[in-house]
Parts: structure tokens; sequence; C-alpha cells
């Protein structure tokens, strides 16, 4: 099966949250996976703030860049073209979508993708509107 990750998703493979025994099981029976162009930059934010927050180490962070690093070259990027900035202004004026969610969102849809996981709730529930049953919620409740 072929899926859109968006980073709020992703990141459960690298450190243990709430969805992240789920998103194991949804990878099984993934055979591509695909990202955002913007996925790399939120992914080390997301780190960096883990980092502030203290709910990481600097070890561990160092170990997760390293491992998401590697998974990264096994990834299809969507592609940052004139089609994705149409497309994710299309969204953010179509649903109350931050400036990211609304890329994470143009890409999955340009990426044709059988299934869009994400663990944001607003970013799902635009994404179920827009892709009916091929969107899942990873880690949480609408």
């Amino acid at each position: 099966m072929k899926a859109f990750l968006d980073t709020s998703a992703l990141i459960k493979k690298y450190v243990s949250e709430t969805g992240s025994s789920q998103l194991e099981t949804q990878l099984e029976e993934i055979s591509e996976i695909i990202v955002a162009p913007i996925y790399w930059v939120e992914l080390n934010s997301a780190i960096e703030r883990r980092l502030t927050e203290q709910t990481l180490t600097r070890q561990q962070a160092i170990v997760i860049r390293r491992e998401a690093g590697m998974d990264l070259n096994y990834f299809s990027k969507a592609l940052w073209n004139d089609s994705l900035e149409e497309k994710a202004i299309e969204m953010i004026r179509k649903y109350p979508l931050k400036t990211l969610d609304g890329i994470q969102l143009a890409a999955g849809i340009l990426a044709r993708a059988e299934v869009f996981l994400t663990s944001d709730q607003d970013l799902y529930k635009a994404a179920l509107k827009e892709l009916k049953t091929n969107a899942r919620l990873i880690g949480g409740t609408v």
C-alpha cells in the first residue's frame, strides 16, 4: 500500500507516544511512504521542542535524527512546486488549517496515495473530507 504520512504520524516511529503501536501496525501494510517536502524541517522542530520540554535527552535526539535520516533515503518526497502551493492555498481557504498543515494536506492529495495518515485532529478532519475513507487518525480520537 502506498501511504502519505504527515510528520505528526511519522514521528511516532521514533518517539514512543500515544499511537506508536498503532503506527507500527499500519507500517506493516505500507510498501511506499510518501512525505511532504517540509517533513525533515518539521521533524527536527519536533525534536528540538521535546529537548526544550525535557521529554527527550540529547542522546535520544541524536539516535532519532540518525535513524530518521537513514529512513528518509527510502521515503518518496512530494515535490515543492506551483501545484503544491496552489493546492495548499486552496486547502487553507477551504478548511481552518495552519500553514504547514495546508502544505501537508496538499502534498498528500497530490501524491495520490492510497491512504493519508496523521495524528493531527484538524488535519484529519480536512483529509477525511477531501479523501473520504482514505484518511486515518493515528493515536487520537475525534
